[in-house]
């Protein structure tokens, strides 16, 4: 599929570690945001930011040729109708708001055809977005985990109305792009997939533990690293980047 064009709706830092891998593996890539501001913002942060492209060059994982080539597959624009034309599909990847997501999609309904449409929400279910789409059989969520361009799981979710064709496009997508996918079933009724539902729950029974008095942090995070073998308990994930609700 490499050289197929591609639209990204949001530049911010899923954006753009979204559409750089996207790029690195041959795709034409179109990053569209809402301003000239926001797009330059984009532009710099694919390059430049963490775990951009001149990270990937320092760190020996592109040379200096793969990055200009990746440049070449990219452009930014703030016209969603020329961002999506002609694509293969579109990801949505603005803001973690519901509203501003059902926006999107609504656009996007008047200006694409039959291509599919993913979301990379973190947590709102399939039908919550798809419902503002003619076809919500088109619709499934691709859940990147930050930051993209080293994190290997997406979450692919389906509705009961997503067409099977748009669920095995994901698949391929991520396999494409040397991730690991898992497929789950959509849940209307939670907010959160897999992964982060679980860890949910396990960084607030940590939380409670702590306020219990019955161990400190740090008796959390080595209780869970040396007896479950995670590689980073709770409070140290927090300490290097994390925010906590």
């Amino acid at each position: 599929m490499a050289g197929n064009a591609v639209a990204v709706i949001g530049g911010g830092i899923m954006g753009s570690g979204i559409a750089q891998v996207l790029a690195r593996n041959g795709y034409e890539v179109r990053v569209r945001e809402l301003n000239d501001e926001l797009v330059d913002a984009a532009r710099e942060r694919l390059i430049t930011g963490s775990f951009g492209l001149d990270d990937a060059v320092e760190g020996g994982y592109l040379t200096d040729a793969e990055r200009e080539a990746t440049l070449d597959r990219l452009t930014f624009t703030t016209d969603l109708a020329r961002a999506t034309r002609d694509t293969e599909f579109v990801i949505e990847a603005v803001t973690e708001e519901l509203s501003i997501k059902g926006q999107v999609f609504r656009a996007l309904n008047e200006v694409t055809d039959d291509q599919p449409l993913f979301s990379n929400t973190s947590g709102f279910s399939v039908a919550s977005v798809a419902n503002a789409v003619d076809d919500p059989s088109r619709v499934a969520v691709t859940h990147f985990f930050n930051p993209v361009p080293v994190m290997e799981l997406v979450e692919i979710v389906r509705a009961p109305e997503t067409d099977p064709a748009v669920v095995e496009r994901a698949e391929s997508l991520a396999d494409e792009l040397d991730k690991t996918a898992i497929v789950v079933d959509d849940d209307p009724g939670s907010y959160g997939f897999v992964a982060n539902r679980i860890y949910g729950a396990m960084r607030r029974e940590a939380q409670r533990v702590v306020d219990a008095g019955v161990a400190t942090e740090e008796q959390v995070d080595t209780a869970l690293e040396a007896g479950y073998n995670l590689p980073v308990g709770p409070f140290s994930l927090r300490g290097i980047g994390e925010e906590w609700d």
